[in-house]
């Protein structure tokens, strides 16, 4: 990766969006619904350039992992996708649905 390109936050968890309010964001002043980790109104891009320029701020650390500064950082990493995952209950087949229904006579006119 270049030295001199902005790098972008991993921000995957559905914390970082308020569906229902758009606050100014911390550093730009424009509404956004994004959110950071501390709760913070930014948009993720402003959070971006803020850890750019201000490379030199204490680093938040998920054991060996920099996630970027403590102000603006990534999720912390997952072991697995397949920790995550919910499995669920099985479906019925087929032939477990039969439906009968009672016989009525039908009225002549």
């Amino acid at each position: 990766m270049n030295g001199d390109a902005v790098r972008l936050l991993v921000w995957r968890d559905a914390l970082h969006f308020d569906r229902f309010e758009d606050l100014p964001c911390a550093l730009c002043g424009k509404p956004t619904p994004m959110r950071s980790h501390t709760d913070e109104p930014v948009h993720k891009v402003c959070a971006e350039q803020w850890n750019y320029t201000h490379s030199d701020a204490p680093r938040h650390l998920a054991g060996t992992h920099d996630l970027g500064t403590r102000r603006f950082h990534d999720d912390a990493p997952t072991a697995g996708k397949q920790i995550n995952v919910r499995h669920l209950p099985q479906r019925p087949t087929a032939d477990a649905l039969t439906l009968e229904l009672p016989i009525t006579e039908r009225k002549s006119a």
